[in-house]
């Protein structure tokens, strides 16, 4: 036998095995069901005729009337189990043999059928017995006598659902899958069919399996729902018709939407998600035609409806809120691209349809009250990617617009901006009117007020920006004004019902449309950094209306216009195109980062008072940057002139360190600073970078010892002063304050500060003794002995002024750095001076360390540790 005639033969045993095994499960659960029951028919009657004699016999004797018993073992097991049942925890899981004998038998034989009719009919061409006509008509017959089969089970069944539905359901349901087969078979393998008659059939089929879903449960309705969306990609066509195609699937959606809502199916509704997004992007992908935008649109519009709103005949029920959510969000982006295809013609029907189901689910459902939000967002990403001046022709006729030309580099013309224009009203006028009106009855009346209030707003910056591109406009101006008039009126209206519940949180959110149009309205007026500025008020003024409502929305609000304004003064390089004033430090840096500055402040004091949060440390921290950004700015302007300049001078170097110092010091001296997290990080990151900066770039690899710089010719009063001494003055400052406090971390403090101020003051003397010797240049000429001699002073000195500090304020620090100079000095005196000072200057320089050791010394001994009394006494005597 050959290895074509063995597989042969086990095919044929696979679909007699299946043929037989179907047919005997079916039947015996069939005959099983139908015994049972005239079974229980007739120990029914049996009970009622024992119970009735027994009755007659209590009543002759005075007795109430008792019910034989029954036997268990003489009952057949279901109704034993129902007359003696076993002991077993509430809501315990079937039995393992019930479970497998009631459904997974049934699926496994119904799986079995269906791969037998299979088998058959390939079997069958492969030996040449029927033609594909007979074939596929074989086939088909086998799935109507499956269906049959499963519908006579049904009807002369008992009455009951569970497993005992199981058998009629995997009859069904591989019926389905057989005709599905046959169908496609005689499309696809044999071009028996064309592909109109077999689309028409297939149709049939999944219509056919949805009406029999109601009867047969939920795998049947997957079966005609999922074959229903599949079905456009068996039967393919050259010419592709998109009023069919989705006049079916809209069909088909709107049966599996009915379906799940009338059953309470959770899986339909995410089948038929899938299907219903899949088609129209598939269709705008690789099929679209310029004629298809009404067929594409509507079917979006009846989409959406179909899945955010209760059915006819479906009991009222709009079914689980997770569907719904998921399916606007499917459909959005769907009509996004629509309308970005369509050109902005016929679809903007479309998407005022879908905006307006959106805004009305919300209404009616207050889990789904977040879709206004979301259609608004929709319509803003819209308009900011609006093609201006590339609208279809059919709209600019419909306009009266035809014939112009836009050019990307220069403002648009005129006609140009009509469609643009009239979409931003139109879709402004829509949600603010829409808004306004479902607030009185909505649940969170902020959310549709503040909807109501952002949508012209919104509309308006953005036509604002695409149009005149944030340049001075006084029409743009008068656009805002107008605008904040409304917010204004719509608020006066709500203020008379300001004791309704929720109303307070809808006023707030037009006072803050109000103050942002105001704000949009200065900036059409204002130029450049103005255009920040006037955001940047935008803050201070929610922080006062939250004074008076404090509302979390208000927040919000206030975090995103503080976000924009950081990154617009912060991450923006244009602001070095700006045009500066005609003197040093009265430029736009002055009020472009000083009035951002004054309002994130005030906004976080105003806020924090309320709580502190994300929006109090972002304002803080864009209050810090600001001050910061506005110290470097000025600098810049100060010393380099051009805040563009690649180089920058020893001077400006020396006044960023200063400034750093300054702010750090500032906030470091504020006790509630030091608590909080920004301030405190921000201190410590300007002490640290400043103290780093001054040791290592100015005293050690690009001091003026090192470098030509020109420090001044002035003693004291020079860059020296600056770059050395007030640094040492600030970490002076920074000690003292430490020491005050006393705490843990001001000890770190105070132990870094006392010795970079040391540190600091030495140098500083030590350059200003050089440059009385050589002037502005320090890195030219070698030291002579009066230099030399003049450092061994100056250090001499700085180490009595240090001990004399010490000594008088009891402090062991100074005293400690005196002795370090000392040894210092005589280091210095006895491997340098001894051999490189000649004459006077050698014995002046002895002397002088002689009598300050032995002064030293003395001091020590008579005030900072004096013998004993006793011993004194003791001395004298």
């Amino acid at each position: 036998m050959s290895f074509l005639d063995t597989l042969a033969s086990l095919a044929a045993f696979a679909v007699a095995v299946g043929v037989v095994g179907g047919i005997v499960l079916g039947w015996v659960g069939f005959f099983r069901t139908r015994t049972l029951g005239r079974r229980l028919d007739r120990l029914e009657r049996a009970a009622e005729r024992g119970g009735a004699a027994a009755g007659t016999t209590a009543e002759t004797a005075g007795e109430a009337p008792r019910p034989p018993p029954l036997e268990p073992e003489l009952l057949p097991p279901p109704l034993a189990q129902t007359a003696a049942p076993a002991p077993a925890a509430a809501g315990a899981p079937e039995g393992f043999e019930r479970a497998l004998t009631g459904r997974w038998t049934v699926w496994v034989g119904a799986a079995a059928l269906a791969l037998a009719g299979a088998f058959l009919v390939e079997y069958s061409m492969s030996q040449g017995w029927l033609g594909p006509a007979a074939r596929c008509a074989l086939a088909a017959a086998g799935g109507l006598a499956a269906i049959l089969a499963g519908e006579r089970l049904r009807r002369r069944g008992p009455r009951r659902a569970g497993a005992a539905r199981a058998p009629e359901a995997a009859l069904t349901a591989a019926g389905v899958a057989v005709l599905y087969g046959s169908v496609y078979a005689a499309h696809a393998l044999y071009g028996l069919l064309p592909a109109a008659p077999a689309f028409a059939a297939l149709a049939a089929v999944s219509a056919a399996a949805c009406a029999l879903a109601l009867r047969h449960g939920p795998t049947v309705a997957a079966l005609g729902v999922g074959g229903g969306y599949l079905l456009p990609l068996a039967v393919s066509s050259d010419a592709p018709s998109a009023p069919a195609l989705f006049m079916f699937v809209a069909a088909l959606t709107a049966v599996a939407a009915w379906l799940a809502q009338k059953r309470g199916w959770r899986f339909l509704p995410w089948m038929a998600l899938a299907g219903a997004a899949l088609w129209p992007a598939l269709w705008l992908a690789a099929a679209w035609r310029g004629n298809d935008a009404a067929v594409v649109g509507a079917y979006l519009a009846v989409a959406v409806f179909l899945f955010l709103f209760p059915l006819p005949g479906a009991g009222g029920r709009r079914g689980p809120a997770a569907p719904a959510a998921a399916a606007a969000c499917v459909f959005a982006p769907l009509v996004f691209a629509l309308v970005r295809v369509d050109g902005y013609g016929v679809s903007l029907a479309a998407l005022a349809l879908v905006c307006a189901a959106y805004m009305e689910a919300g209404r009616r459902d207050a889990r789904l009250d977040w879709l206004v939000g979301a259609a608004l967002a929709l319509v803003f990403a819209l308009a900011a990617t609006f093609h201006i001046g590339q609208v279809t022709d059919a709209a600019g006729r419909a306009l009266g617009v035809e014939g112009w030309r836009y050019d990307l580099g220069r403002r648009a013309t005129a006609p140009a901006t009509v469609p643009f224009l009239s979409f931003c009203a139109a879709f402004a006028t829509l949600f603010a009117a829409a808004g306004f009106a479902a607030l009185w009855r909505a649940r969170r009346r902020w959310l549709w007020a503040g909807v109501s209030a952002a949508a012209p707003v919104g509309m308006l910056a953005i036509a604002y920006w695409r149009i005149a591109g944030f340049q001075t406009d006084g029409a743009w101006a008068g656009a805002a004004v107008a605008t904040a008039a409304a917010a204004v009126l719509a608020a006066e209206r709500l203020a008379r019902h300001r004791d309704r519940r929720g109303m307070e949180g809808a006023l707030a959110a037009y006072a803050a449309g109000a103050a942002a149009a105001l704000g949009l309205g200065l900036a059409a007026l204002l130029e450049t950094a103005w255009l920040t500025v006037a955001l940047s008020l935008f803050v201070p003024a929610l922080a006062a209306i939250h004074d008076r409502l404090p509302l979390a929305g208000l927040r919000h609000v206030a975090l995103a216009a503080a976000g924009v304004v950081i990154v617009r003064l912060l991450f923006n390089v244009r602001v070095l195109e700006y045009p500066d004033g005609g003197l040093p430090g009265l430029d736009w840096a002055l009020y472009g980062y000083g009035v951002p500055l004054a309002a994130f402040g005030w906004a976080a004091r105003r806020f924090g008072a309320h709580g502190r949060g994300a929006l109090v440390r972002v304002l803080e921290a864009g209050a810090l940057a600001f001050g910061v950004a506005l110290a470097f700015w000025q600098a810049r302007a100060w010393i380099a002139g051009d805040v563009a300049a690649p180089s920058f001078a020893f001077s400006e170097r020396a006044l960023h360190a200063a400034a750093w110092l300054a702010i750090a010091w500032a906030l470091f001296r504020r006790a509630e600073g030091y608590r909080r997290d920004v301030l405190g990080w921000g201190w410590r990151l300007l002490a640290s970078g400043a103290a780093l900066w001054v040791v290592a770039v100015q005293a050690v690899f690009d001091g003026p010892l090192t470098h030509p710089f020109d420090v001044g010719a002035y003693p004291v009063l020079n860059l020296l002063l600056l770059a050395y001494g007030l640094p040492a003055l600030f970490a002076a400052g920074f000690l003292r304050v430490a020491r005050a406090r006393g705490r843990g971390g001001d000890r770190a403090v105070a132990a870094i500060a006392g010795p970079l101020a040391l540190a600091l003051a030495f140098v500083w003397l030590t350059l200003e003794v050089r440059r009385a010797f050589h002037g502005g240049v320090l890195s030219e000429g070698g030291v002579g002995d009066a230099e030399a001699y003049a450092w061994t002073m100056a250090w001499l000195a700085y180490a009595g002024v240090l001990l004399a500090f010490g000594m008088r304020r009891r402090a062991a620090g100074p005293r400690r750095a005196s002795l370090v100079l000392l040894a210092l000095t005589t280091a210095k005196l006895f491997l340098f001076d001894m051999a490189a000072l000649e004459g006077l200057y050698r014995v002046a320089s002895f002397l002088g360390l002689g009598l300050s050791l032995i002064g030293i010394g003395y001091l020590y001994r008579r005030f900072v540790f004096p013998p004993p009394r006793g011993a004194a006494a003791a001395g004298g005597a």
